[in-house]
């Protein structure tokens, strides 16, 4: 049995290292910590400028969109995590439960305040914006399909079929084979043909039956 798993080559000990690869690995590693540092400070400091007074969405909105230019030159990742840090502050109170790892490294369920997630890793604190957003039905709402008026729609034809002498005939004869091969039936219709005064014979293979 072949196994799916890719097999890693192993290290070639005569390759060198590229400097200029390894220093721009670490220096997104950096850049990525960075970007995240900065989104929650920033957010920190923009939390001050919330208007309580409004309702949590355009109370994050509000402030979110004062800074809608900066946004556009960041990137939206940018955006993305400076909008769930802030939120988080607008919320500062509301309890949260996330997944972490502890020190035995398996996952334990941790209960804390949007407040105090903040200063979590990414995903977790992201997790938590998540559930922020959840309690105050600030989730993405699905399309609501249109509903259709039953009174809009055209009334059905009740008008009965009334099928003619020809549909009748025309039925019986698409069905007549199946009939005609069977091995009960087949008697039975040779003998009422004979009743009515008719011989019924399974004509030559290749003859032409001729006003068919």
């Amino acid at each position: 049995m072949s196994n799916s798993t890719t097999a890693v080559p192993a290290v070639n000990p005569a390759a060198a290292k590229v400097t200029e690869v390894t220093t721009l690995i670490l220096d997104a590693g950096k850049a990525a910590s960075t970007m995240l540092s900065c989104c929650k400070d920033a957010a920190k400091l923009a939390a001050k400028q919330l208007d309580a007074t409004l309702a949590m969405a355009p109370r994050i909105a509000q402030v979110t969109a004062l800074y809608a230019e900066e946004f556009k030159t960041a990137g939206h990742n940018v955006k993305s995590l400076f909008v769930d840090a802030l939120t988080l502050h607008a919320a500062e109170q509301c309890p949260i439960s996330i997944e972490t790892i502890g020190t035995d490294g398996k996952k334990v369920e941790t209960q804390t305040t949007a407040g105090k997630a903040v200063e979590l890793p990414k995903h977790a604190m992201r997790e938590a914006a998540k559930q922020v957003r959840e309690v105050h039905g600030m989730g993405r709402k699905r399309a609501e399909k249109p509903v259709v008026n039953p009174t809009a729609l055209p009334a059905p034809d009740m008008t009965p079929m009334i099928k003619t002498e020809t549909d009748r005939f025309s039925e019986w004869l698409d069905q007549s084979e199946s009939f005609i091969t069977d091995s009960v039936f087949h008697a039975k219709i040779v003998a009422h043909f004979i009743t009515l005064g008719f011989s019924l014979n399974k004509a030559v293979k290749g003859r032409k039956i001729v006003g068919v």
